[in-house]
């Protein structure tokens, strides 16, 4: 297909969008961090005490949400989209949406009630194992800020 060369073509790109999961994002984030490239056993450190969050966090996910939101939290967590899980499921969207995030009553000033996100975000603040690899974690990035 031949076209006209247009002016924006000079500095205009073309980007291709490819789908990877937060853990990928996370690991591309960490491995060209400073704190790699300048302390190797940080990082270890770092990874160890993330993989004990990623731990404890699928623990609550396996002990305190609903059959329902526990299994669209694990579809959620292999990069499925809403839509795929409510294919999945037998369901609307809607329903997968309410699932992660709860349901909005706009009627009462926006208040959400439900969702896995919100109930996860309140259980991880009260759990000690949790609040203790946080502790971890903070401990260890200032001690590499002190450097």
């Amino acid at each position: 297909m031949n076209r006209k060369k247009n002016r924006s073509d000079r500095y205009q790109n073309i980007f291709a969008e490819q789908a990877c999961s937060n853990e990928m994002m996370a690991e591309f984030a960490e491995t060209q961090g400073l704190t790699t490239r300048t302390n190797p056993e940080l990082k270890e450190r770092l990874l160890d005490l993330n993989e004990q969050l990623i731990e404890e966090f699928w623990r609550l996910v396996r002990t305190k949400l609903t059959d329902r939101q526990r299994q669209v939290m694990e579809l959620y967590a292999d990069g499925k989209t809403q839509i795929e899980i409510a294919k999945l499921l037998n369901v609307n969207q809607s329903s997968i949406t309410k699932s992660i995030n709860g349901n909005c009553d706009y009627r009462n000033g926006k208040k959400v009630y439900g969702g896995a996100k919100k109930k996860l975000r309140k259980l991880a603040s009260l759990d000690d194992k949790i609040k203790t690899i946080f502790a971890l974690i903070a401990e260890a990035e200032s001690e590499f800020d002190s450097w």
